[in-house]
């Protein structure tokens, strides 16, 4: 039995050995075949970012190359004088302690001496708060200058 056994092994053994040495042969063919094949020439991309040739690719539903067209600003012959933008805003209530006084506007908060941009209708108005009493607040246009008191309505 120990005759079969060595037997046996001795053929794993010639057999591993004849597959290593083919491997070794093919291993030297398909170098020598890789030599003789250029290597791939090296391309640099080129990105054109032009808003008016297409969109983004990664991004197709942004809007940030959009391309923008410059207008001149509308000349508005409407516009409303100031006295009029005066009485878009109403002051909804007071708030806060003596020394820190704030002010609801429409629906903006203001201390005294802060700049606040408030919606009216479909316009913003920037006003600076000037001074807040009791029942009433003093208020400055900004840029025209135009200084108004708002009070508070009867009942509140």
């Amino acid at each position: 039995m120990k005759t079969f056994a060595s037997h046996h092994f001795l053929k794993c053994a010639a057999l591993l050995v004849a597959l290593g040495w083919c491997a070794d042969s093919r291993a030297d063919e398909t170098t020598n075949a890789m030599r003789r094949i250029a290597p791939p020439a090296l391309v640099k991309s080129v990105f054109v970012s032009d808003p008016r040739l297409g969109k983004d690719p990664f991004f197709p539903l942004s809007t940030r190359r959009q391309q923008i067209v410059e207008q001149a600003a509308p000349v508005n012959t409407n516009a409303a004088p100031p006295s009029e933008l005066f009485n878009l805003l109403v002051l909804k209530g007071l708030s806060g302690t003596r020394g820190q006084m704030l002010a609801l506007i429409n629906s903006s908060t203001v201390g005294v001496g802060e700049l606040a941009e408030i919606r009216c209708g479909g316009r913003f108005l920037k006003i600076r708060c000037r001074e807040i009493r009791d029942r009433s607040v003093i208020i400055e246009l900004e840029g025209l200058g135009e200084i108004k008191e708002l009070k508070l309505r009867e009942g509140i």
